[in-house]
């Protein structure tokens, strides 16, 4: 295909365009490529107009590495793909009729699943009001007064709250009253690839995004489809270029109320950008210190990741300078790529890449595919260590005793919790981890828990699909029983606690986990007697007193003298507690609850039922009541993330 030929078509690909603006602009482009003037430049082709390569009237660069990107009349990327076409992102940008500046309006990026993000400017403002006019003096009270004190309060840094809330964000209404704004953007998920049917994912704080001025937060990160976070900055790398072609730009700095440092997180972070900290100074250190996280500049590296779809062999592929990251297969039900560990550590659920001279192979357990290189992926050989790493004594595929549901690949890579934007109550499926974080606050205050767990032999989850994995217990032996009603939660479960065991030596521990099709085995699984249950009751039931009694009766029926019950379900329910020989040991409102308080901070319009409640109830001993004393009051939230145990992973 001819130079020409390549740009048209990468501009015309199907779906590589939705926003009315750039199709408008695309057309007209079109027509003028034939006609574009072309000049070599430090690797890349520079394909302009009227005479000049200037930031105006540049309209395409082929960047060395075959990538394709597409310019407006205003100098601004519209779309970006990879050699062959397939698009990698599209911006859309608007002019500022009051302000006289230029916005980025709308973006959205494709995903190696080829499911799409979007990325939403300006999406939400904040406002909260204070008032000031009780403290003596308040008229000589200076906002930088008022800053600290917010500081303090958050545990984040002075500097971090000025640079959010500065005067601008700070109206004095009057007679010591403020109204405090906070404007932020929002990431979602786009179904069919268009906002029209979007689902939001997560907020971030506002972005310069026509001069960029930080790394931003995702700051639900927990919620994000896999691969967001390499396409999201695969946009940002190339913005941040961009720009700094017409004028040298200042380094970037992760910025946040508060940041939410993780290894994951530097890791991509130092993929597309180098970091610099005080000299002689542990970078990541400093990085992961939250109070602390915002002292790293990031500059621009040379040669970020860059992504190819291939469809003849229906996969894409990450590269960097010639290495070679992951591969992931097209409507993979399984959400996993295929990972490059140099031959060293273990891949997630035993999905490899290896290299070889002309060719690398996708591992995965005892089968194997091999794909030659295409010479645009420009990859480069590797060696690996002769020894090999001990296979595991079983796949995750065990528990389901060896044949794992079918799964619709689209819907798996939505199994993440998702919130409401606005005022709306959160659903079930996204409550149940910080329900989770609850259930083990509990378990860790319990007056010799850890001596009473270890006794119990047999356990049961039942309804709790989206934390299934969290449930598990992997450093001792017991017989799990997990009916699920959700195929691609429970492949994804499966996946995680294979992957958590695995890494700590622990997987023989897991071989009596069953992973059950609720609907064909529940009658059976209540058949038997449990030492540790973890029951919730769907949503659907709350307002059926009938039918909750119905299923606390049965399970304080299958659960043995001193075992446990974490049950989620209506607070009326704890006047049958005693009647059906159960002590309550704890019990909190999930509203009540320090992780639900924390996340509220984050989308503040977020609500949950008043009578939701999360118990930990004790089935007593024929002989006498057990005590156990009140767990300690519950501390406010202290600006970090609630940890799921091992199974929270950020996907930035």
């Amino acid at each position: 295909m001819k130079k020409i030929e390549k740009l048209i078509n990468a501009l015309t690909w199907e779906g590589s365009l939705t926003f009315a603006g750039n199709l408008e602009f695309a057309t007209e482009l079109e027509k003028k490529i034939p006609h574009l003037e072309s000049q070599e430049h430090e690797g890349s082709t520079l394909w302009f107009e009227n005479g000049s390569a200037s930031m105006a009237n540049t309209r395409v660069i082929v960047n060395p590495t075959g990538h394709i990107v597409f310019y407006n009349d205003k100098g601004r990327r519209f779309l970006c793909s990879d050699p062959e076409g397939h698009p990698l992102h599209e911006a859309l940008w608007t002019h500022d009729d009051n302000s006289g500046e230029t916005q980025l309006a709308q973006a959205r990026m494709q995903l190696d699943s080829r499911q799409w993000v979007g990325i939403k400017p300006r999406a939400k403002t904040f406002q909260t009001q204070i008032d000031i006019s009780s403290h003596d003096g308040w008229e000589k009270i200076p906002l930088d007064a008022l800053r600290e004190k917010a500081a303090e309060a958050w545990r984040v840094p002075f500097s971090e709250v000025k640079y959010f809330y500065d005067d601008e964000h700070m109206v004095h209404q009057g007679d010591g009253k403020y109204n405090i704004q906070l404007t932020k953007d929002g990431l979602y998920a786009l179904h069919e690839g268009s906002f029209d049917k979007s689902l939001f994912i997560s907020f971030m704080f506002q972005v310069n995004w026509a001069r960029l001025d930080l790394i931003p937060v995702v700051e639900l990160f927990q919620s994000t489809l896999p691969g967001t976070g390499g396409a999201v900055f695969e946009f940002i790398w190339g913005i941040y270029n961009d720009q700094s072609r017409e004028e040298e730009l200042p380094p970037l700095r992760y910025r946040g109320l508060p940041t939410y440092p993780s290894k994951e997180a530097f890791n991509i972070f130092s993929a597309f950008f180098e970091p610099q900290g005080p000299e002689g100074k542990d970078i990541k250190k400093i990085f992961m210190d939250p109070m602390a996280s915002h002292e790293i500049t990031w500059t621009s590296q040379k040669h970020a990741p860059v992504r190819y779809f291939d469809d003849k062999q229906k996969i894409v592929i990450t590269a960097q300078d010639g290495y070679l990251y992951k591969v992931t297969s097209y409507d993979d039900p399984i959400t996993f790529p295929y990972i490059n560990c140099g031959g060293i550590k273990k891949p997630p659920i035993g999905r490899e890449v290896r290299v070889g001279t002309q060719s690398f192979s996708l591992l995965e357990g005892k089968l194997s595919r091999e794909i030659p290189f295409d010479p645009i992926w420009g990859l480069r050989p590797q060696t690996y260590p002769t020894k090999e790493q001990p296979q595991p004594p079983f796949t995750w595929k065990w528990f389901f005793n060896g044949e794992p549901p079918l799964v619709d690949p689209v819907k798996a890579q939505y199994t993440v919790p998702f919130y409401p934007e606005g005022a709306a109550d959160i659903d079930e499926s996204s409550l149940q981890p910080m329900v989770l974080d609850q259930m083990f606050y509990y378990m860790e205050m319990a007056p010799n828990m850890p001596q009473r767990l270890e006794k119990i032999n047999r356990v049961l989850i039942h309804t709790f699909d989206t934390v299934l994995a969290g449930c598990i217990d992997c450093t001792k032996e017991r017989e799990y029983t997990v009916l699920f009603s959700d195929p691609e939660f429970a492949q994804k479960n499966a996946q995680l606690l294979w992957n958590y065991a695995t890494s700590r030596d622990q997987l023989k521990n897991l071989e009596k986990v069953s992973f059950l099709p609720e609907k064909e085995n529940i009658a059976h699984a209540y058949t038997s007697k449990y030492g540790l249950i973890f029951k919730w009751l769907p949503f659907m039931y709350h307002q059926d007193r009938e039918a909750c009694e119905s299923m606390l009766k049965t399970l304080a029926g299958i659960l043995l003298p001193g075992g446990f019950l974490y049950l989620v379900g209506p607070r009326p329910l704890e006047g049958l507690f005693e009647h059906y020989g159960l002590d309550k040991l704890y019990n909190d409102p999930i509203g009540n609850m320090p992780f639900f308080r924390q996340h509220v901070k984050m989308c503040p319009e977020n609500q949950v039922n008043p009578d939701l409640c999360v118990f930990l109830l004790e089935k007593k001993e024929p002989e006498a009541k057990k005590e156990i004393q009140p767990a300690p009051e519950q501390a406010e939230f202290d600006g970090t993330l609630p940890q799921m145990r091992s199974f929270k992973r950020p996907n930035h």
